[in-house]
């Protein structure tokens, strides 16, 4: 009977916690504000928010939906201004989603960017986190494009001055004096040298999907490849000092040698690296090598964690790494079916190969070209609809009825521990059931 008792003690309280968190977020006002909103008469609904803020200023919802009124109603500007007050009061992925949607509206990639990371960084509801995901990869690529097509637009005033002479680009090495079936090294050889560089804290190294971009742009990309003559327009255009470009050839039966060089873009001068050969199964010795002898070449000194970090391969497996390299050699000439068949056989050879997984998991860049509208009108519409909403509500109680009830100290450690894994089921009323058994334990 005492067991009895304490149980249905508990659970009283539990729901009286839950009817006061629920009346916080019930006010009439509110409510008004939110239903006059999914009707579409935005301007009413801004009414019903300002007089809700006017009674509780601390609401960081209704600051919050008062913001996405306005950006229903294209009013950017005093969408910003609300959902910074929003902000301001308590961060929420909703309020950041939203933020993000007004700077790519705007044109801010960069701003969106980090809107939306901030947004995944805030415990969304999980449609909310997959489309951000889905939308993030495809903003990127767009990020990327817009600035490729400003700089070409506007290369010839750019000046020496504004190339990073701490940038260096690494442009897809020469494969065409190799057979066929082994042209593609060269392409995985370029992607893992712009990799060890980027373990040297002293060198920006430009991400490769911003280089296919151009390859794009320039109508270079069905080569790949970039001369040493053509590399200086490549780093002005990159805002790269330092391009490093390469040619691989055949040595013998089963020999490979790698020769580079070094191009500024600043003075298109000419630094040639020392040779790297070996047998093909010792393809990754090749690379170091190579890597080694660019870094000597510009004069760097290494720290120990630095070479330890450039020595690491990332597999063992030479097939693994020729059906990468194809993968890769495939996905730059639109062949998106081909390149994720190689990148599985990568995978086959070696399944701890994470580069391989890492290129399955992403969308290529022509991929990402074509689904940049559609991903953003999915996640605006979701958004700006009632289901986001009532995510974002059902995500929000969840996370504030189990921080009280958690910190009430009055919960047997069975039912707190199942209640800090149970998730709420919102139904079509808005009513948020927390489902806890209450066994015998």
């Amino acid at each position: 009977m005492k067991q009895y008792s304490y149980y249905t003690k508990s659970v009283s309280l539990i729901l009286t916690l839950l009817l006061l968190l629920l009346a916080g977020c019930s006010q009439s006002y509110y409510n008004t504000g939110r239903k006059l909103s999914d009707e579409g008469q935005y301007d009413k609904a801004v009414e019903a928010f300002y007089n809700e803020i006017a009674a509780n200023p601390q609401s960081a919802v209704a600051w919050r939906e008062l913001g996405v009124a306005y950006y229903r109603m294209d009013n950017l500007e005093k969408a910003e201004d609300a959902l910074e007050q929003a902000n301001t009061i308590m961060p929420d992925s909703r309020t950041h989603l939203f933020f993000g949607l007004i700077y790519e509206k705007q044109g801010d990639y960069e701003k969106a960017i980090d809107a939306y990371t901030a947004s995944l960084n805030l415990n969304p509801g999980k449609t909310t986190r997959e489309l951000v995901n889905s939308h993030l990869d495809a903003l990127v690529y767009k990020k990327l494009s817009s600035e490729v097509s400003m700089a070409i637009a506007n290369e010839d005033a750019i000046e020496a001055s504004d190339i990073s002479p701490n940038a260096v680009a690494v442009v897809n090495f020469d494969g065409s004096h190799l057979e066929p079936e082994m042209a593609p090294l060269a392409v995985g050889l370029a992607e893992f040298t712009s990799a060890d560089l980027a373990k040297v804290k002293s060198l920006d190294v430009v991400e490769r999907l911003k280089i296919d971009v151009i390859l794009d742009e320039l109508k270079l990309g069905e080569s790949g490849y970039v001369d040493p003559s053509t590399a200086p327009r490549m780093g002005k255009l990159l805002g790269s000092d330092k391009v490093i470009t390469g040619s691989l050839l055949s040595v013998g039966d089963d020999g490979f040698r790698l020769d580079g060089v070094i191009v500024s873009a600043t003075d298109t001068s000419t630094r040639f690296t020392e040779s790297s050969q070996g047998k093909i199964q010792q393809i990754f010795d090749i690379e170091k090598q190579f890597v080694f002898s660019i870094i000597d070449s510009l004069g760097i000194t290494l720290t120990a964690a630095e070479r330890d970090a450039i020595k690491q391969v990332p597999t063992e497996s030479y097939l693994a790494f020729l059906s990468y390299s194809r993968g890769l050699f495939y996905q730059q000439r639109g062949m998106h079916q081909a390149a994720r068949q190689e990148f599985q056989n990568a995978l086959k050879h070696d399944a701890g190969f994470q580069a391989a997984q890492t290129q399955l998991t992403k969308p290529t860049s022509a991929a990402s070209a074509e689904s940049y509208d559609q991903t953003q009108q999915a996640l605006e519409s979701f958004a700006t609809g009632a289901e986001g909403e009532l995510e974002a509500i059902a995500t929000g109680l969840d996370s504030r009825l189990t921080t009280i009830l958690l910190s009430s100290g009055v919960l047997p450690n069975a039912i707190a521990s199942r209640l800090a894994t149970s998730q709420p089921q919102v139904g079509s009323t808005g009513t948020v059931i927390i489902t806890v058994e209450l066994d015998n334990e």
